[in-house]
């Protein structure tokens, strides 16, 4: 617990330093520097120092469109409806893909988007991927903000066989916050 302390407030520094005002980290839509570090420990994240002292976030990431088709043809498109963190503040992103999943170091973008759909949605069994394409683009993070975060996409396409569909939707629950998942049919 000490080294994780030290480490985070090395990081604090590390920011600082950087220019990056933290202050309002942990409020609103922000994460906190906890999840930072745990994004660098967990091998899903890298920050890159610039010639120039800048930081650089970066991120691979294995996105999933998630559908189902009901017997009578009736098509559904799931989306994070919202996220709720234990401290009582609400999250609602627009997020293109239904499940997002940060890549781990050197992981294959299949085996990534997998993972975050049994880990989000709680979904067993085989699933069907088929890739759509990889887009690349740099923004400054509503989590993190002030940090600059190179995102590179992996994009797949999912349609969930009769079982592994849940009319209520999902729930994945974390240590720190729930993620709402809901079906919006398609016209």
């Amino acid at each position: 617990m000490e080294n994780f302390e030290k480490a985070i407030s090395a990081l604090g520094k590390q920011l600082i330093d950087a220019g990056i005002d933290i202050s309002s980290w942990g409020t609103g839509r922000a994460k906190t520097l906890v999840h930072l570090q745990n994004e660098i420990e967990s091998g899903e994240i890298i920050l890159v120092t610039g010639k120039n002292g800048e930081l650089l976030r970066k991120v691979a990431i294995g996105g999933a469109d998630i559908y189902y088709q009901s017997p009578n043809g009736k098509k559904y498109h799931l989306k994070e409806d919202r996220q709720v963190f234990k401290d009582g503040r609400e999250r609602r992103r627009n997020l293109e893909q239904a499940v997002s999943e940060k890549m781990k170091l050197g992981e294959d973008p299949r085996i990534a988007i997998i993972r975050g759909i049994q880990e989000e949605l709680g979904i067993r069994g085989e699933i069907n991927l088929v890739a759509t394409g990889t887009d690349k683009q740099k923004i400054t993070s509503p989590s993190y903000p002030g940090l600059e975060s190179q995102y590179i996409l992996h994009k797949f396409r999912v349609v969930l066989t009769e079982e592994q569909f849940n009319s209520e939707g999902y729930r994945e629950d974390q240590s720190d916050k729930s993620t709402y998942f809901v079906w919006k049919e398609v016209k």
